[in-house]
């Protein structure tokens, strides 16, 4: 019974969109346009906070201390010599220039950079009188040091586990200078063309460096989003390749087409709306739900010929074909809609 009343519910609809083709028309071209101007508001753009659940109570509690305790957001640098340990002057000297290149770096916490060379990093002992006091391990202003110096400098690293292990290796060929970012406002471009810049300036014989953290994986995705967006262009060519090679002619070439363009103008336009930006990493994730409405056109069209065939009467075809592929196709989009949605539990505004 519920079944009929839906199937005749569906017929109706079928006649009323048959019967006012320019007005069906007409409104799936408002609202493209509509969706269309808000498109060029859309950002490509990467939030740290987007990619962590900002509804649990641990996140919560991150967001509160990050300013005072440094956050997740880092970016480690390595200078790692070939030979022999750090403890030469050249070698810190290298350290003292990478310490000061990053603390220049747009966005870096100032009060949260920590190395062998910097000025927060200090040897604490007492003084005859009882008191604490503290050093630096280096100054660039007293270099370069003797060999004993460098031998005292060693054993002092040696001695204190905030230095010997956390910022200096074990074996001492390789000192890390860690950076925290300021969150609010980061521009991951502009900070990692900074830091490929001071990577540049440090390049020397006999050492080698190296820097992680995400600030750097961004980066990295920036520098390679226009070979993403190359080969998602050439990917839509061997599409419309496959089209032509397929159904040649023009409409089984351009409504699965058309589906893509549509698809893709209201998606990335109801982002816009919604004040979502998109993420470079998930920047193949409108393609590939471009590329399931490109294959629920061509289900349709195939259809709409096989029916043509038949019959040999267009308006006929196109009714056989929507009456055959509504209900499974329906099916097919809304799963595809509660998958893409279920996301949404993960509370991570990335999603």
């Amino acid at each position: 019974m519920i079944r009929n009343a839906i199937t005749r519910r569906l017929h109706l609809a079928e006649d009323w969109i048959f019967a006012r083709p320019r007005l069906v028309l007409g409104v799936i071209l408002l609202g493209t346009l509509g969706f269309a101007t808000q498109i060029p508001q859309l950002r490509i753009w990467t939030d740290f906070a987007d990619l962590l659940p900002q509804s649990h109570s641990y996140i919560q509690v991150y967001d509160e201390i990050r300013e005072d305790f440094g956050g997740a957001n880092a970016i480690v640098f390595a200078i790692e010599v070939e030979n022999g340990s750090i403890f030469n002057n050249d070698t810190l000297a290298l350290i003292h220039q990478a310490t000061q290149g990053i603390d220049a770096v747009p966005s870096v916490n100032h009060h949260r950079l920590r190395s062998l060379t910097h000025r927060t990093v200090r040897s604490v002992h007492l003084t005859p009188s009882g008191n604490f006091a503290s050093d630096p391990y280096y100054e660039a202003r007293n270099a370069p040091y003797s060999e004993a110096e460098l031998e005292r400098m060693r054993s002092r690293v040696m001695a204190d586990p905030r230095v010997y292990g956390p910022l200096v290796s074990e074996d001492m060929s390789a000192a890390l200078i860690k950076a925290q970012l300021n969150e609010g406002g980061l521009d991951y471009e502009e900070t990692f063309s900074a830091l490929l810049q001071v990577r540049d300036r440090l390049a020397a014989e006999g050492h080698r460096i190296h820097m992680s953290g995400h600030p750097v994986l961004i980066g990295w995705v920036y520098t390679y989003l226009s070979q993403i967006v190359l080969i998602l262009v050439c990917t839509l060519a061997l599409l419309v390749g496959l089209l032509v090679l397929h159904f040649r002619r023009l409409y089984g070439i351009a409504l699965p087409l058309l589906g893509i363009g549509l698809s893709s103008i209201w998606g990335l336009g109801f982002m816009a709306m919604m004040d979502f930006n998109l993420e470079p990493l998930s920047l193949p994730i409108p393609f590939l739900i471009a590329a399931r409405a490109m294959s629920h056109g061509v289900q349709l069209v195939a259809r709409y010929y096989e029916e043509l065939a038949q019959c040999h009467d267009g308006e006929l075809s196109a009714r056989r074909a929507l009456d055959a592929l509504f209900r499974p196709g329906s099916l097919a989009i809304i799963v595809d809609a509660v998958g893409i949605g279920a996301l949404i539990l993960g509370t991570a505004p990335f999603n």
